[in-house]
């Protein structure tokens, strides 16, 4: 089944909405020129354009596809979503002992190279350079304490 554009850009634009109202409840930060609402804010705007840029290229093709359209949904559909459901499974039951770092990069590889269609060795560098911008952004600019787990030595940030 797949919804029209404009039905996904409405519920795109209603959640960034939700989201400004509810940091605008955020108290100030004081002494600083941003608070903590500054990152919602972002993501608020950003969904809100989103959900535009949606319903105006759904309301265009409507008249080619309509609002919906159901098609039958194939073994392959499954196991992808299947392969997304134990991918998540994973990444909490292992992140505690292995770490960020090994967890990330085999459950983003192993998910790209299925949806790759196997293309293993440019999968196993972009899950690398996304897991280590990934770890430094959290580690270093955001400073959130991340799993280190007990196979690979802590990072260099």
């Amino acid at each position: 089944m797949k919804f029209n554009d404009a039905i996904l850009g409405l519920v795109t634009l209603l959640g960034g909405l939700a989201i400004i109202l509810e940091a605008s409840t955020f108290p100030a930060t004081h002494g600083q020129a941003y608070g903590p609402d500054l990152v919602p804010d972002i993501i608020g705007i950003g969904l809100v354009g989103s959900g535009i840029v949606l319903i105006a290229g759904g309301l265009r093709a409507r008249a080619a596809s309509g609002w919906m359209t159901i098609t039958g949904i194939g073994r392959e559909h499954l196991v992808d979503a299947g392969a997304v459901i134990v991918a998540i499974a994973a990444f909490v039951l292992f992140v505690g002992w292995l770490g960020f770092v090994a967890v990330c990069f085999l459950t983003t590889w192993l998910l790209m190279v299925r949806f790759r269609e196997g293309a293993w060795l440019s999968s196993a560098l972009i899950a690398l350079v996304f897991t280590v911008a990934s770890d430094w952004a959290f580690r270093s600019m955001l400073l959130v304490p991340l799993p280190q787990g007990h196979v690979l030595p802590p990072m260099p940030w």
